[in-house]
């Protein structure tokens, strides 16, 4: 029997327009859907005219739910996976499912779709040739600082992401580690018109985003390793 696929699909990551006809399509036409947050899909599906069966793939379920999409797969059924915003996969739930579906000889393709990375690294200024994707930094402050320890003296940008309550806690350690006058870009709500890319040394950043405090979505570029403003 010929088995389904699995359809990696992106979603916009702010502004619903972004999404592609391609992706509307594929939604479209898959058995059902495995979401991130089933209240966030049903929100972009109902904008798109798209009406299919969701079952919530996060990491609270991912495990569980994962065996019998799988199992559907090879049944044949077609079925899509999307997150909350962005490529499924990248730094959001899906890894466990697209293995075990990998391993089991299932067919996946991916529908690309928007990325906070690719968005942030083209506004930032940086020379994005190469850079360093890092992510999500350890809740644990004593792991952090030795994370960053590490990271501190790379020769190319370095990008983390992290939780909206967590952006100043997390420029705060950066400035610690990386030092006052380390060039950087903090990239807020990308998209929506609220979008604020702000660029400057870790100082004025850190100083900047004290006083205007919020949960907002974002990523923070820190500019190559230099030695004359290592410390600054």
């Amino acid at each position: 029997m010929k088995t389904g696929t699995l359809y990696i699909v992106g979603t916009p990551i702010g502004d619903p327009g972004d999404i592609s006809l391609r992706a509307i399509e594929t939604l479209k036409s898959v058995d059902y859907i495995a979401c991130e947050e089933r209240k966030t899909a049903l929100r972009l599906l109902r904008e798109h005219g798209v009406e299919k069966e969701l079952v919530e793939v996060n990491e609270h379920t991912e495990r569980e739910e994962t065996e019998q999409i799988v199992l559907d797969l090879a049944m044949g059924q077609d079925i899509a996976l999307i997150s909350d915003c962005g490529m499924p996969v990248f730094a959001d739930p899906g890894t466990h499912l697209l293995t075990e579906a990998l391993d089991t000889g299932i067919r996946v393709t991916a529908v690309p779709g928007p990325t906070s990375l690719t968005t942030a690294l083209a506004l930032s200024g940086f020379d994005a040739h190469r850079f360093y994707f890092y992510g999500f930094l350890s809740p644990k402050r004593p792991e952090r600082k030795s994370e960053l320890q590490r990271l501190r003296n790379f020769d190319d940008p370095v990008v983390f992401l992290d939780a909206p309550y967590r952006l100043v806690q997390v420029l705060e350690d950066l400035t610690a580690s990386f030092g006052n006058g380390r060039s950087a870009c903090v990239a807020c709500d990308l998209t929506l018109p609220k979008e604020e890319v702000r660029r400057g040394t870790l100082k004025q950043l850190r100083d900047h985003f004290r006083k205007h405090n919020a949960k907002r979505e974002f990523v923070i570029i820190v500019g190559a390793y230099e030695k004359r403003n290592a410390r600054g």
